[in-house]
């Protein structure tokens, strides 16, 4: 599964939210955590169906609902899904139905679900330098739904569902919870290791039974090792590749590089193999790049909501993952930040008030305190949640966002201490409104393909870009051919625009 981060450590131990959950921590307006849960709560029923078409057919809505929705663009839905077909031939599961699904997420991430549901996201698709390398991440998928790696572990897939339930629970949310099974990569437990060799192997099989050079897949793989360098530096912090990367993978990007190759090469022959670069990248073009404007866009800790028009940060060391109606935070230690509205508003309470009748009704919460966040009335509340020898502190806020709205931040603590409760401070204290000049500023980008033109130099090409910070290494990133060597005249690259800019 193409998934770059482990997200067990992030809730704790497994027990101990089941436990929680079943004992029923609940908050006004929803309904008792239950293992049998409605096709709306984010979660798998624990009684597995037992076709597995089923399987993925149930799952379908909740994983399109937390990756952004469907992304539709003329011509490229189609051709994503020739490609799976053309994989999928040369599996002995031709002859069954493909359903193929682009995802409105900048998150660079592949998936399948049992019964031949498959994957893929914006964010990948722009990373990608041709159709082999797509068709690579795509045999793999297609190798976990043919060795059945899905229907597997549907029982363990129950558990992660539970496991984001809290964060959905503690803020009335379905939505919240679905964000954060996306911070874990699925509504499924990650694949054992064996499981994405074993589809590492056969991907490679059907790449090369499909015609494509078998070499692209660990092409895409140094793709994928090159994106957490860049999204590394990006942060400006020291630690380990890959470290600040929501979806570092597992195995290791480097060992699955040397595995790939090596089954390449083992399966070598003299047939001619296209990469179909033009083919692909014409397809891409004019593909949304990054975060979709109308969701919302996240600019290191800053999250800002052109259309909705509010603006905050996440805590200090957190990093930001966005989706619908909600957007979610966490730290390298497993702290978490969760932010979303309530459309219904104060309904005539006072913040406080609000907080201890609506929101949190069945939550024990200690002292309400009330605040003022940039003038607006607001309230916090701090509390423990103990279950057994396992704390969790939390930090609990709300904010009058005005026209109905109500603003709500979650902050949940593994330990409570000073220096973590000051950022959060910071984090619910930046919550503003934006300024329509400001919102105005805020353009959709968009990936557009162009060619060298006569006497331009890598130096120009980057200058051209929107994106103001570490431009070159972006553009890098996208069209890694230039890393060793200048662009010809004539060549065809991958670059960013804003839609606006471009005349159709």
């Amino acid at each position: 599964m193409y998934i770059w981060h482990s997200f067990q450590a992030v809730y704790g131990k497994m027990e101990w939210l089941l436990k929680l959950l079943a004992v029923g921590v609940i908050l006004s307006g929803m309904p008792t955590a239950s293992f049998a849960a409605s096709d709306d709560s984010g979660l798998f029923s624990i009684f597995e169906p037992t076709n597995e078409r089923e399987i993925g057919a149930q799952q379908h809505k909740k994983i399109v609902a937390q990756y952004g929705g469907e992304y539709v663009q003329e011509g490229l839905n189609d051709y994503i899904l020739d490609i799976v077909l053309r994989i999928a031939t040369v599996t002995e599961k031709r002859s069954e139905p493909w359903r193929v699904t682009v995802l409105n997420s900048p998150i660079v991430n592949a998936f399948a679900l049992p019964g031949g549901y498959v994957y893929i996201t914006r964010g990948l698709l722009a990373l990608a330098n041709n159709e082999a390398e797509v068709a690579g991440v795509l045999a793999h998928e297609v190798g976990h739904v043919v060795a059945r790696h899905g229907a597997q572990r549907q029982g363990r897939a129950t558990g992660v569902g539970l496991l984001g339930a809290i964060a959905g629970i503690l803020t009335q949310s379905a939505d919240v919870a679905r964000l954060s099974q996306t911070m874990g990569g699925l509504l499924l437990a990650n694949y054992s290791r064996e499981q994405e060799y074993e589809a590492d192997s056969l991907g490679i099989k059907y790449l090369g039974l499909a015609g494509y050079p078998r070499e692209a897949a660990a092409d895409f793989l140094e793709r994928l090792a090159d994106n957490a360098a860049y999204a590394k530096k990006l942060a400006g912090k020291d630690g380990e590749a890959g470290q600040f990367d929501f979806f570092a993978s597992h195995p290791q990007t480097k060992n699955r590089i040397a595995r790939a190759r090596s089954i390449a090469v083992s399966q070598k022959d003299d047939l001619k193999r296209d990469y179909r670069c033009k083919a692909y990248l014409d397809h891409l073009n004019g593909m949304i790049y990054g975060d979709d404007i109308k969701e919302g866009v996240i600019k290191g800790r800053q999250f800002l909501h052109p259309q909705l028009r509010f603006a905050f940060s996440a805590p200090r060391g957190f990093q930001l993952i966005n989706s619908k109606r909600a957007v979610l935070a966490q730290d390298r230690s497993g702290n978490q930040m969760t932010f979303d509205l309530d459309p219904r508003g104060l309904r005539g309470l006072s913040p406080a008030d609000y907080m201890s009748r609506v929101w949190l009704a069945k939550i024990r919460t200690g002292t309400i305190n009330p605040i003022q966040v940039g003038g607006a009335m607001g309230a916090v509340s701090r509390f423990t949640l103990t279950k057994g020898r396992q704390k969790t502190y939390m930090t609990m806020v709300v904010v009058n966002f005005g026209y109905d709205k109500v603003a709500r931040f979650v902050y949940r603590s593994r330990v409570r201490q000073q220096e973590l409760e000051a950022a959060y401070r910071d984090s619910y204290m930046s919550f503003r409104p934006m300024g329509y000049r400001e919102a105005a500023k805020i353009r959709q980008t968009v990936l557009t393909v162009r060619k060298v033109g006569s006497d331009e130099d890598l130096s120009d090409l980057v200058s051209r870009m929107p994106q103001s910070k570490l431009k070159k290494d972006l553009f890098i990133l996208l069209n890694p051919a230039f890393k060793k060597r200048a662009p010809q005249r004539g060549e065809t690259y991958k670059t960013l625009a804003y839609a606006s800019d471009i005349v159709h």
